[in-house]
């Protein structure tokens, strides 16, 4: 994948100037460090939207940074979908020839990229098998709240970490017993505010771009941005939306799925949510086949009086952020990884039950003044600690913790971005 430079003082506007200074503070140690970062073809979760942003920040302050994409057979990435589940606590049903032949092929190109890199950095399960391969200190770094992972899965897991030096994790709460030990450290993430999505808009551009999709300005909305998979849950907005409704009859709900045309699952499961909605009023399930785009997302969440983030155990979803950075409040479940990024009654709601999320969306209905409240300290929170800066910050603190992480010369022939 390529990787475009961005230069640190871009964000300064927005990040302010002390943290373009600590994040090249953080990145000196770095510089002339080959660091290769690898991603799995087809995996659920932020990866691409993460390493989007951070990796062009990364070269722009100097660093040598790679992104790879490891493409497999359906058969291969199989197994790594079900590692996948199985870290969220699903049952992941890896069957030992299939295991065997994973591991063996993962290994074969992790070898094949020996003298690439100087340190190497594995996102998430299904990449875990080029450690055993490679030659370079390897870094780990699990995306998903793992803290509930199904045995078998983790068992797995667990024996491809003997080959990593570094273990990232959004929050330690999201790690297992089994992997903490002195290799763990935390380091949640962050939304580039320079992305297309995330880019403050015209006044009148939001409302031009959301009432071709049909949504009706004139009447509040609610929103929930899914991946439409196992682990987010339209179901429970569904629910929550009509207990609401029954209190606030003018209000919608936007149910809002960016699809992977090549992604047979993700097609099934917005025909599944169709079936189950068929028939309600006011909500409208919008997905790229009806035109949603990144513009689309971004300017529905500027205007929704407040978002639904009800996922099981996604990890540090960028989503929330993303909605808070736009000013709008985030109400959601208090048990998941939510309640690292909202302070309850403060920037958003946090609860448990259908019944409680609906009361919390009519207070937000009944009360517009609230909601620009709760979204202006919203944005000011994710100002302060999850912007892509102060996440690539934490992040090059963890990799110069490394021993082997010394600032060597790279060879003429390897370009920084």
């Amino acid at each position: 994948m390529a990787v475009a430079a961005r230069a640190p003082g871009d964000y300064a506007p927005l990040a302010g100037g002390r943290a373009v200074e600590a994040l090249q503070d953080a990145a000196a140690p770095l510089r002339g460090v080959r660091v290769l970062h690898v991603s799995a073809a087809g995996a659920p979760g932020p990866v691409p939207e993460l390493l989007g942003g951070v990796l062009p920040l990364a070269a722009g302050a100097g660093l040598a940074v790679e992104w790879r994409v490891l493409f497999a057979d359906p058969e291969l990435r199989r197994v790594g979908m079900a590692l996948e589940h199985g870290l969220r606590g699903g049952e992941s049903a890896v069957a030992p020839e299939d295991w065997e032949a994973w591991t063996d092929a993962t290994e074969r190109i992790g070898r094949s990229l020996n003298g690439t890199a100087d340190l190497v950095v594995l996102h998430d399960p299904g990449t875990l098998g080029l450690a055993a391969g490679l030659d370079v200190p390897v870094t780990w770094r699990c995306h998903l709240d793992a803290s509930r992972a199904e045995s078998h899965a983790l068992d797995l897991v667990t024996s491809l970490l003997e080959h990593c030096r570094l273990t990232l994790v959004a929050h330690q709460s999201f790690a297992p017993d089994a992997l903490r030990d002195d290799r763990l450290q935390a380091a949640p993430p962050g939304i580039d505010p320079l992305d297309s999505r995330n880019l403050d808009l015209e006044p009148r551009l939001p409302g031009r771009v959301v009432r071709p999709l049909g949504v009706d300005l004139d009447r509040p909305f609610v929103l929930q941005v899914v991946q439409l998979d196992r682990w987010d849950d339209p179901h429970a907005a569904i629910e929550a939306f009509r207990l609401a409704k029954a209190e606030e009859p003018e209000l919608q709900l936007v149910l809002a799925g960016l699809l992977d045309a090549g992604a047979a699952e993700d097609w099934r499961a917005a025909k599944e949510v169709s079936d189950y909605a068929a028939g309600e009023t006011d909500l409208l399930l919008l997905t790229s086949y009806e035109g949603l785009g990144s513009l689309e997302v971004g300017a529905l969440q500027r205007l929704a009086r407040a978002a639904l983030e009800l996922s099981l155990r996604e990890g540090f979803d960028l989503a929330p952020c993303e909605t808070l950075w736009k000013r709008t409040p985030v109400v959601g479940r208090a048990d998941g990884g939510l309640r690292f990024t909202i302070r309850d009654s403060v920037d958003g709601f946090l609860a448990a039950e259908p019944d409680q999320l609906a009361a919390r969306l009519v207070e937000l209905v009944r009360d517009p003044g609230l909601a620009v409240e709760m979204g202006r300290a919203g944005r000011e929170r994710v100002r302060e600690r999850f912007l892509v800066t102060a996440a690539l910050e934490r992040e090059l603190r963890a990799l110069a913790s490394l021993p082997e992480a010394k600032a060597v010369p790279a060879p003429d022939s390897v370009e920084g971005a």
